[in-house]
């Protein structure tokens, strides 16, 4: 019965996950396609530290600062993000909303597996997106005339895609702990947001640039996977996180009564 429900699931948001895969695919083609003729004229922007944390560093004179600024530091995780925390919500407490999830539970299957078959569903949701990304850096790079490693590329593609997992594990918490989409969506949605700003301004600020380490954001994107390859350490703290926040969503899907 789980399997059904993650295909099930999966068949259901697949055409949106492959529509964000290739539009994720398309913006990025067109983003290396500008890079030769915008590129050295736009050059490192002056701009204060904070902002340039948030922009990736704001150097938009290499092809490395431009996808890293670009794709790295925000279509990308923009766009994952509202993937998985769309495709949690929905499939967890926007179904219980609508009556379908009970009408579910009905069959001898256990709530637990239930969960794990949507957050598996997600996750090929996250995955897609993830694909989608690295297709579009390696024709955008290309368009560009190259100049960074498919090591590189790859390893940007699978930081995000943990980063995905653990915003849609976020909502599946949120979800299976309240039961409401839109809990769910907000709350991850407007973690998302704060842990974006802490990343970038609180090291700005003395006395908090501990802060940091305590958004997805950093573990992501902070080693600069576009020129250092796999942060091997980011890729544990963001699966660990993940994995946390699904045993959440289990357990408290487990522990209440559905809502009417």
């Amino acid at each position: 019965m789980s399997g059904a429900v993650f295909a099930t699931t999966l068949r259901l948001r697949l055409m949106t996950a492959v529509l964000a895969g290739v539009g994720m695919l398309a913006v990025i083609l067109m983003v290396g396609a500008l890079f030769p003729s915008v590129g050295d004229s736009i050059g490192k922007l002056n701009v204060p530290d904070g902002v340039a944390n948030l922009l990736g560093g704001a150097d938009y004179g290499t092809i490395t600062g431009w996808m890293r600024s670009e794709i790295g530091a925000i279509y990308g995780p923009l766009v994952i993000a509202a993937s998985a925390i769309a495709a949690a919500a929905a499939t967890t407490a926007g179904e219980e909303e609508s009556g379908i999830l009970g009408l579910v539970l009905a069959h001898p299957v256990a709530r637990g597996r239930v969960m794990l078959a949507k957050g598996g569903a997600v996750a090929v949701v996250v995955v897609i997106v993830a694909a989608g990304t690295w297709l579009g850096l390696l024709a955008g790079v290309a368009a560009a005339g190259g100049g960074i490693s498919l090591a590189d590329m790859t390893a940007l593609a699978v930081q995000l895609a943990c980063f995905g997992f653990t915003f849609g594990a976020l909502a599946l918490a949120l979800a299976g702990i309240t039961g409401r989409k839109a809990v769910a969506a907000a709350g991850a949605g407007s973690f998302g947001v704060l842990a974006f700003l802490v990343n970038g301004f609180a090291p700005l600020v003395g006395g908090l640039d501990w802060l940091k380490y305590l958004s997805p954001f950093y573990w992501y994107a902070g080693h600069d996977p576009l020129t250092n390859g796999l942060f091997v350490g980011g890729l544990v703290v963001l699966l660990v996180t993940t994995a946390v926040l699904v045993v959440v969503a289990v357990v408290g899907f487990g522990h209440r009564d559905l809502r009417a």
